[in-house]
């Protein structure tokens, strides 16, 4: 049997429809677990495990050789939340356009740049220093300076410490206490380590975008 002209364009626009209803369903789901993978990668990685152990967290990531931990090396006041934006800010990624073509699906995401991260983790928001208008996020990549003048006793509140344990020396000499002599946490060989640079969120943000784009190029059959 033959169908008229104008119930088979019927049938083919509604077949077309639950298609394309099908796809995006697709779509958002494979979306969801690529932001659930993201995040996870954020939440597992040493540096935010290290630093949401807080002041007597161990170096688990090792960018310090093993000595102190990195909340109190960047100078976290004790009970501040230094993750919180950040995780905000990835719970808050979606699709925010979505259209379904001839052939392929178009959608674009939301997704905080680098420079975006950066300018809400500034060293100004927590202390008033030299570094204040620098990020410590960015600092996590690039490095940071004053592992020589950083001293930390475990499980002891250090007078006039912003985060417990843990002071940066002042003065143009370094003290015969930092780096681990007369401490615990382990001494720094010779007082020679620096400070290890690290791939963090350059490299989650970099994963989520190559399985988006993953995403991006599923062809309608």
């Amino acid at each position: 049997m033959i169908l008229p002209r104008d119930v088979l364009a019927s049938v083919n626009s509604q077949f077309k429809k639950e298609v394309s209803k099908s796809l995006e369903r697709l779509t958002r789901e494979r979306f969801e677990v690529i932001k659930l993978d993201m995040i996870k990668s954020f939440e597992q990685h040493p540096i935010t495990q290290e630093i949401e152990g807080g002041p007597n967290a161990s170096n688990s990531s090792r960018t310090l050789s093993g000595y102190g931990n990195l909340f109190t090396f960047i100078g976290f006041p004790s009970g501040f939340d230094p993750l919180g934006p950040i995780r905000e800010r990835l719970e808050e990624v979606t699709l925010t356009r979505l259209v379904i073509r001839k052939k392929s699906i178009d959608f674009m995401t939301n997704e905080p740049t680098r420079e975006e991260l950066f300018k809400i983790t500034k060293f100004s928001s927590f202390r008033n220093d030299v570094e204040g208008t620098r990020s410590w996020l960015d600092g996590i990549e690039t490095g940071i300076s004053g592992l020589g003048y950083y001293l930390y006793k475990m499980g002891k509140d250090i007078k006039g410490s912003r985060s417990g344990p843990a002071i940066q020396l002042t003065g143009g000499k370094k003290s015969d206490s930092a780096f681990g002599g007369g401490s615990t946490g382990g001494a720094i060989d010779n007082q020679r380590t620096r400070y290890t640079r690290t791939s963090y969120i350059s490299k989650i943000l970099k994963d989520f975008k190559i399985e988006i784009n993953k995403l991006n190029k599923i062809i309608i059959k």
